[in-house]
């Protein structure tokens, strides 16, 4: 039989987590094989898969319905980029998946649409609208 210490009586470094308790208890009652201390219950024994997103850089294009548009910011979360005079940017690092895309510049309606990026789905075009100015009128004209 096997001498169990009181709680009190086990080392700081195996007081302070339940998983070093649990390799202690196993160390003292283990069955004399190699690796009889470091069982672990089956739950604990199962470390978390940490799963990284595939990524991929993607071509967005912006046009008026006709012509490139320049200097339009366009976004996906915090990766962003600015269109140069043939319309066009790359976005770096974009997760596989759905993805929110915004595009706008001053004189043109916001846009705001869902993509899908896949390993097939990596080049993509924006229309934007221009927006049509309201003429001020001052009281007293006609």
């Amino acid at each position: 039989m096997v001498d169990i210490p009181k709680f009190e009586k086990l080392p700081y470094s195996v007081k302070k987590s339940p998983r070093n308790r649990w390799n202690y208890l196993a160390d003292l009652l283990g069955d004399g094989s190699e690796d009889s201390g470091s069982s672990e219950p089956e739950t604990q024994n199962q470390e978390q898969e940490v799963v990284t997103p595939t990524t991929r850089d993607i071509s967005i294009t912006v046009n008026d319905g006709s012509d490139p548009v320049e200097g339009v910011s366009v976004a996906i979360d915090e990766i962003s980029g600015t269109t140069g005079a043939a319309g066009g940017c790359t976005l770096k690092n974009v997760a596989d998946g759905e993805q929110t895309i915004t595009a706008t510049k001053e004189g043109y309606e916001e846009y705001s649409d869902t993509i899908t990026v896949s390993e097939n789905d990596t080049s993509f075009t924006i229309s934007l609208t221009a927006v049509t100015p309201t003429p001020e009128v001052t009281p007293g004209e006609t």
